[in-house]
């Protein structure tokens, strides 16, 4: 099976850059362009559920990627303090049929991209908020995350952001290459 190639995250719209937070929107239109969609930036922010002061919620990351035809799976450690706008994002994941699933394993991820699935990760950064890349392998000992500051890194550093507090192993798999559907464009 051929590995699924994304394009170069200096290809988004210039539009996306200007964004506040728009990581979760880049590593969106990322998956998005890698299988052939294009949608415009306010489209994406719509899909996506993007607020300034939230950003974007992986939940509803998933939750967009679904409206588009892809078929995808979240994945979270147990959330206690979800919020009232979160809640609302989970309730529309619920009717998109995107129901959390247990987090994966370091291993698992890397296994998911190996059979051509993408994985984009959720992590914390040095300076404390949340980020969000997609996950491309694992070259010479480091994770490939084109999205972090340095591009990769090392799977102690990526285990210790990734289970840093209200980041919980959060990610979403797009699993399967798109199905038709009244979005696909």
């Amino acid at each position: 099976m051929a590995i699924l190639q994304i394009p170069n995250w200096c290809e988004a719209p210039e539009e996306l850059f200007a964004v506040d937070g728009h990581c979760g929107l880049l590593a969106t239109w990322l998956a998005l362009a890698a299988h052939g969609k294009t949608i415009s930036v306010p489209e994406l922010i719509n899909a996506c559920r993007h607020t300034k002061r939230h950003g974007v919620f992986t939940v509803s990351l998933a939750t967009a990627l679904t409206q588009w035809g892809l078929t995808v799976s979240f994945h979270t450690d147990p959330d206690l303090e979800i919020g009232g706008f979160e809640r609302k994002c989970y309730a529309r994941a619920r009717r998109s049929g995107v129901l959390p699933q247990p987090a994966l394993t370091l291993e698992q991820l890397l296994n998911e991209r190996r059979r051509g699935r993408l994985p984009i990760v959720l992590f914390n950064t040095d300076s404390d908020e949340a980020h969000f890349s997609p996950l491309l392998g694992k070259r010479r000992g480091k994770l490939l995350l084109p999205l972090s500051q340095h591009g990769n890194m090392s799977d102690q550093e990526f285990l210790m952001r990734w289970s840093a507090p209200g980041i919980l192993r959060q990610c979403v798999t797009i699993k399967e290459y798109p199905r038709r559907n009244r979005h696909n464009r």
